[in-house]
């Protein structure tokens, strides 16, 4: 078999490369050595950018908004002693309303990974140019002078079926086989904490009532843990950490598994079933490159996370959606090879953010667990006994729980990155100061950010500007008859729009005439007076790393 790009596991990750390939006419052959679809939750969060970038590529990001959970369910993040115990306080979980529509077109939604992945398979399945292959291990990629070719063995079979690529994506996640027969490694801490997914099926309406939300965080000392809920809140999830020195995941069965949701529950009468038990490490580490020769990490298998934010499946998007463009620039020959130097060099650093917020996240997390416990271990039950009568009116409880905001509400994490590299022109050095605030997000028109979302009239229609931008071209806004002029010029290498006329009163779009948008949204250059289509040519020549 031969495509033009070999894809490596068809979790999430790998499903949106291979529709973002296809949406740029690009083939690909998905394959996964698993036969079905994990049916575990696991990820819940596809944030704004996440959506923005399905809907780009095809994936309506209202249908996929249709599909999860209303903001009146999954709206809050609570804390207590116990589900059904004393409620601490509650902070709103990210931006998930109308109001929050003058920043994106598609706020946040909370949908299973086995949901979301079911959307994007669906839409995979409308391309004649992607082929998915499940129960099919690959076990051997040896590259040549032209492509790859890869050993891939179907469940049951003796002898390997060969694929033959220009290149392949390495989407297998955390454990990524590929990965290590690179030999690339992996740095920092492998291990911060082990933990035990529970995933259960039942009704807790009764139990949550009239305080419904997307997460429960649970601190009773001897039920400590984090319940996570999906679709009408029958589908939930409760994590529970365990020291493996004095226990293993083992330990675990569906009896001792049953007992540690209901005594975090607080009920012993209420109906669930389990549905799935599975043992995970909390890891932050990054590769030590995301690429070797043809080969490119995309997703968990170039990052890990702390969970501690929903930041992974979501900066994993933004790797598909920018290694994407670029293969398909440089396999129809618009673009040299040397543009893919540029993937790791402006992922990379997005992937060291998350990475890090989560990281803090979970640090302020012990802030909860010292006031509530206390300084002396030997005083625990009793002072945990005390904050509970104070409960809610506790100031200490409540300045510890404030803390935690930015943990559920990271707008500025997931819109308001920028790139650096030289597929943009003029762009600055990233500098993020430690103490930014990630709940602050402000749009901006420098080179290497996003394009910011606003509404503009499209015919009798209101759109989001971001849809009217080409998702496999260079798109030019021109806010002038200059701007207009320059475009027509370039009218077969380009896609004109006229700037909103609100850009004539926005400070930092004073004295610009037009932007140069790139295929995933990114600002790519910025043109005064002097704009020329002469000027935007010799930019794309360099944006592209090709020749005049």
């Amino acid at each position: 078999m031969k495509t033009q790009v070999l894809i490596v596991g068809a979790g999430p990750i790998g499903l949106m490369a291979g529709l973002l390939l296809s949406n740029q006419g690009i083939s690909s052959i998905i394959v996964d050595r698993r036969f079905e679809r994990m049916t575990a939750p696991k990820a819940h969060a596809v944030n704004p950018r996440t959506i923005e970038i399905c809907d780009a590529a095809g994936l309506s990001g209202h249908a996929l908004r249709a599909h999860g959970s209303p903001v009146e369910l999954a709206g809050s993040v609570r804390f207590a002693s116990k589900l059904s115990g004393t409620r601490f306080g509650e902070l709103p979980y990210e931006r998930q309303t109308d109001k929050d529509l003058d920043i994106t077109p598609f706020p946040l939604i909370n949908i299973s990974q086995p949901q979301f992945e079911a959307q994007l398979a669906a839409q995979i399945q409308t391309k004649d140019n992607v082929g998915l292959l499940r129960g099919a291990e690959c076990r051997e990629i040896l590259e040549e002078a032209n492509g790859i070719r890869a050993q891939v063995f179907l469940r049951g079979a003796q002898e390997p079926l060969e694929i033959g690529a220009s290149y392949v994506l390495s989407a297998d996640g955390a454990g990524s086989r590929t990965r290590d027969a690179l030999g690339i490694t992996m740095e920092g801490p492998e291990t911060l904490q082990n933990y035990v997914m529970i995933h259960c099926k039942g009704d807790l309406s009764d139990i949550t009532g009239d305080q419904p939300g997307v997460l429960y965080f649970t601190f009773d000392p001897e039920a400590s843990g984090a319940f996570i809920f999906y679709d009408d809140m029958t589908t939930w999830v409760f994590m529970k950490s365990y020291d493996p020195s004095t226990e293993s995941a083992e330990d675990f069965d569906e009896e001792r598994c049953r007992g540690e949701v209901l005594n975090a529950i607080g009920h012993d009468n209420v109906q669930f079933s389990v549905e799935n038990i599975s043992p995970w490490r909390m890891s932050s580490q990054m590769a030590s490159a995301y690429r070797k020769g043809r080969i490119f990490l995309i997703g968990d298998a170039a990052h890990r996370f702390p969970p501690t934010g929903g930041l992974g499946l979501n900066t994993g998007a933004g790797d598909a959606q920018n290694i994407s463009w670029k293969l398909a620039k440089v396999l129809k020959g618009e673009a040299s090879e040397r543009l893919l130097d540029t993937y790791e060099i402006e992922r990379r650093p997005v992937a060291v953010d998350n990475s890090e917020q989560s990281m803090t996240n979970a640090a302020k997390m012990f802030e909860l667990f010292s006031v509530l416990y206390g300084e002396d271990p030997s005083t625990k039950m009793q002072h945990f006994a005390s904050m509970c009568e104070a409960g809610a009116d506790d100031e200490r409880i409540q300045a510890a729980i404030e803390i935690q905001r930015p943990h559920f509400d990271s707008i500025k994490l997931q819109l308001g990155y920028r790139y650096h590299s030289e597929a943009l022109i003029g762009s600055k050095p990233i500098d993020r100061a430690p103490d930014d605030d990630i709940s602050n997000y402000k749009p901006s028109y420098d080179v290497g950010a996003l394009l910011p979302h606003e509404w503009v009239q499209n015919g009798a229609d209101r759109s989001s500007l971001l849809s009217l931008l080409s998702s496999t071209e260079f798109s030019l806004i021109g806010r002038s008859e200059k701007g207009r002029a320059v475009a027509e010029e370039l009218s077969n290498d380009i896609r004109y729009i006229s700037a909103p006329a609100t850009w004539a009163d926005k400070e930092d779009l004073a004295g610009v005439v037009a932007l140069l948008i790139r295929p995933d949204g990114h600002i790519a250059a910025r043109y005064g007076e002097t704009a020329s289509a002469e000027a935007v040519r010799r930019d794309l020549n360099t944006i592209l790393s090709r020749e005049d």
